[in-house]
Parts: C-alpha cells; sequence; structure tokens
C-alpha cells in the first residue's frame, strides 16, 4: 500500500508542475488573442515563481498546526477548481488572478509532498525515493510545457486546462481516501540562522551562482517561445513544445549527480563545468535557426541541470549546522532568479532583439562562473 501512495504522490508531483508551466509555451498565443504586451504574457509564469521565492522562509509557520494530508487534499482541490475556471476564463485579469492564487499554493503541493515522502520513506530508501520526486518534478516540467502546446494545435488552448482539472480533482479524491493522516515539522528559521548560514563565504557564492542560473534559464524559456513564433512566422504549439524536449536529461542527471561529481573530479568543478556548457549554448542560440535552436537547448538543459544537481547535493552536503534553512535558503535564491528572469530581460528582448537579449544572458552566466571560481579558492584554501 505504501508503494501505491509513493506514486499517487509521484503523479502529484507530475501534476503541479504541469500546471505551473502548463501556460508558459502559450503565452505568445494569450499575447495575440488576448491583445496584451509580451510583458503582461510573461507574467503567467512570474506569477507562479514569487512566491516560491519566500515559500521555504513561512511555510514551516503556515504548515505547522495542519496534517500534510489534510494540505494536499486541499491544494488539489484549488487546483482543480482553479484550472477549470482558467479554461472557462475571457479576461487577461481574471486569468491572471487564478495564476496569482495558483502561485501561493505552489509551495504548499511541493512542499507537502516532499515532506511526506521524505517522512514515510524508510532510511535506506529515503535517498532513492527523493531522487525519484526531483526526477518527477523535471519530467512534470517538460510534459505540461508539450502536452499545453500539442493539445493547443489539436483542439484549441483550453483543452489542456480542462483535463489538468479534472485531474486535480481526481488526485484530491484519491488522496482524501488513501492517504494516512501524519505531522510533520517543517524549519523555522530565526534571522540569527538565517545570518549566519550567509555569513559563510560558501554559501554566498553558491546561491549567487544559483540565482543567475535560474534567472537565465526562466529568461530564456519564457522569450523563446515568442522567438520560434516569429522565426516561424505564426504560433505553432506543437513545435513550440518540442522545444522542450530536451528538459528530459536534467532526469538522467538526478539520478546521476554522485557519478557526475566524481567523473569531473569534484562537485566544484563540476558545477564550474556546468555553468561553461551553459554558457557554450547561450552562445549557439544566437544561429536563429528552428533545428540549431533545438539542438542547442539539449545543450543547454545539460548544462543548468549539471550545475543545479550537484550545487544543491554540495550545499546540503556542507552544511553542518541547520541544513534545512540552508537548503531552504538555497532553494529561496533559486526562485527569486526565476521570478525575476522570468520577465525583466523581457524589456531588452522587446527593445533589441534575440542577439542583445542573449548576450545579457552570457554575461550573467559569466558572474554566475565568477561566483563558482571564487567557491573554487575558497574550498582549496579551507582544505590548505
Amino acid at each position: 500500500m505504501k508503494n501505491f501512495n509513493f506514486l499517487i504522490l509521484y503523479f502529484c508531483a507530475v501534476l503541479a508542475m504541469c500546471i505551473m508551466y502548463a501556460p508558459q509555451p502559450l503565452q505568445p498565443h494569450f499575447e495575440q488573442i488576448l491583445e496584451i504586451s509580451k510583458f503582461k504574457a510573461s507574467l503567467f509564469t512570474t506569477a507562479i515563481l514569487a512566491p516560491l521565492a519566500f515559500a521555504s522562509i513561512i511555510y514551516g509557520y503556515i504548515l505547522e498546526k495542519i496534517s500534510i494530508k489534510n494540505v494536499l487534499v486541499g491544494v488539489f482541490f484549488v487546483f482543480g477548481a482553479s484550472e477549470i475556471c482558467f479554461a472557462l476564463a475571457d479576461s487577461y485579469e481574471i486569468l491572471l488572478t487564478i495564476r496569482i492564487i495558483q502561485g501561493f499554493i505552489v509551495p504548499a503541493a511541493l512542499t507537502g509532498i516532499m515532506s511526506y515522502i521524505s517522512q514515510s520513506a524508510n532510511k535506506q530508501n529515503l535517498a532513492s525515493a527523493i531522487g525519484a520526486y526531483v526526477g518527477m518534478t523535471i519530467a512534470g516540467g517538460f510534459i505540461g510545457r508539450f502536452l499545453s502546446g500539442f493539445f493547443t494545435d489539436l483542439f484549441g488552448w483550453r483543452f489542456f486546462f480542462f483535463v489538468l482539472g479534472a485531474l486535480a480533482f481526481g488526485v484530491s479524491a484519491l488522496l482524501y481516501k488513501i492517504l494516512p493522516v501524519i505531522k510533520i515539522s517543517l524549519v523555522k528559521p530565526k534571522i540569527r540562522n538565517i545570518a549566519q548560514i550567509l555569513s559563510i563565504p560558501r554559501n554566498i557564492y553558491i546561491f549567487c551562482a544559483i540565482f543567475g542560473m535560474c534567472f537565465v534559464f526562466q529568461a530564456t524559456l519564457n522569450v523563446l517561445p515568442f522567438e520560434l513564433k516569429r522565426l516561424l512566422g505564426e504560433f505553432n504549439g506543437s513545435k513550440i513544445g518540442f522545444m522542450y524536449f530536451g528538459y528530459i536529461v536534467g532526469v538522467f542527471i538526478s539520478f546521476n549527480v554522485a557519478r557526475i561529481a566524481n567523473f569531473c573530479k569534484g562537485p566544484t568543478n563540476a558545477i564550474m563545468i556546468g555553468f561553461l556548457i551553459y554558457f557554450i549554448a547561450l552562445l549557439l542560440l544566437h544561429v536563429e535557426s528552428f533545428g540549431v535552436i533545438f539542438g542547442s537547448m539539449i545543450v543547454f538543459y545539460f548544462g543548468s541541470f549539471m550545475a543545479h544537481s550537484v550545487a544543491t547535493a554540495h550545499v546540503n552536503k556542507k552544511a553542518t549546522a541547520h541544513k534545512g534553512i540552508t537548503n531552504g535558503l538555497y532553494i529561496s535564491f533559486y526562485y527569486c532568479g526565476g521570478a525575476l528572469g522570468s520577465f525583466v530581460p523581457g524589456f531588452l528582448y522587446d527593445s533589441f532583439g534575440w542577439g542583445a537579449f542573449l548576450s545579457a544572458l552570457c554575461v550573467v552566466v559569466m558572474a554566475s562562473i565568477f561566483f563558482i571560481w571564487k567557491l573554487k579558492r575558497y574550498e582549496l584554501r579551507k582544505i590548505h
């Protein structure tokens, strides 16, 4: 029965990520049919990412008194209702309001799923259970983006959101029926703990580098549909959705973090190599060809997931105290970068085009590489 519960929770992780990212490839379509600006269309993604930047700081207080089962049942019921409303809405203001509401419950869903898995798994299976969860979130990010584009071409943009709503209602009912009630104790950080963690140079270097990584990641994924629409001459949901196919490499990387770090002769080297691959991908994306962009995006995903996965493992391994708060701050820096990246660089794309936009992102990646270089020097000094 426990294995079946885990399968349901993994499906919940996939579904939550589908709900998060399904509108992203459709943003040029929304720009056209709602007669809004690129900036307004980009806010559909920003609205989801922004609350995640603060969730790890505040959710320990919010969820302390509620059983995680009730949280998940309630969250997926709201997901179901909000997705159906999203599919029926015609007003930009209503659509954005729904995304903002979802943005505030997505952290509860992801926190709840991961916490339930970590508390239910046996100690010997915990690492593989969490690894599977990470793999499912990556798969969900691809599935949501790809299917929303694919089904838009076949049945119109509303269809997939109806499907997500129905699935969320079904999952809510299933969780209510089968999931045992357990209490969780989430981390409630204090200001002095946060200051202590931020006073460690290693943490600052990794946090700043990963801020830049997610800034560039979301900037690219948010602007890419608009650039593809320009290249293709019209909106093509299937082709735009297919551009996220390389996302799947993240599943492979998430299960091979230790091997990658060993192959690169240490985690810091692996993070540095990941960022260098990331930088090369941005250079390749300057070639305005659908085929070249598709291949470049596979390189892009590989570099970003390699840097992110190894950095996550490294910061957790090195945290000798307040590991939960350290991990929470890492997530906050990550999603803060993503939230800003989802709309700020879009102004550059609007004003100066794809080439200037990518060149600016190259500068951000170079700054991240600088922080990893500082990290490497810091760790060498600690050894000697």
